[in-house]
């Protein structure tokens, strides 16, 4: 009997050893600076949003981008947009409050998507 406890103390010592020693929560990468660059034949479009914490308990989470789109020969278009959003645990989405739109994190390349849209986080 006791040889079957210490087998099974090694054992769950063993299995929880191996896992992560904190996994990074979706929640706490949000916040953060996203950038995004594109250039082509009619000009050039530069695109930054920032995302803050609104309120922590209601997931609630404020969004600032700031768009500037240079096209050729003319001067530059700047659109400053503020709005809000709130994280849904269960789908690990962002949904912008005011568009509706869904935003999508991969932590592993340390970037944002808003459909195939991609911004890297700075």
């Amino acid at each position: 009997m006791k040889l079957f406890f210490i087998i099974h103390f090694f054992l769950v010592a063993a299995i929880y050893g191996c896992r992560d020693a904190k996994p990074v929560l979706i929640q706490e990468f949000i916040p953060g600076t996203y950038i995004r660059f594109s250039s082509h034949e009619l000009g050039k479009e530069h695109d930054t949003l920032t995302i803050s914490v609104q309120n922590e308990n209601a997931t609630q989470y404020k969004i600032t981008r700031r768009w500037k789109y240079e096209r050729t020969g003319e001067a530059p278009e700047y659109q400053l947009i503020k709005t809000a959003g709130i994280y849904r645990d269960t789908e690990n989405l962002l949904e912008d409050m005011d568009t509706g739109d869904l935003y999508s994190f991969d932590l592993k390349q340390n970037c944002l998507f808003i459909g195939t849209i991609k911004y890297q986080m700075l």
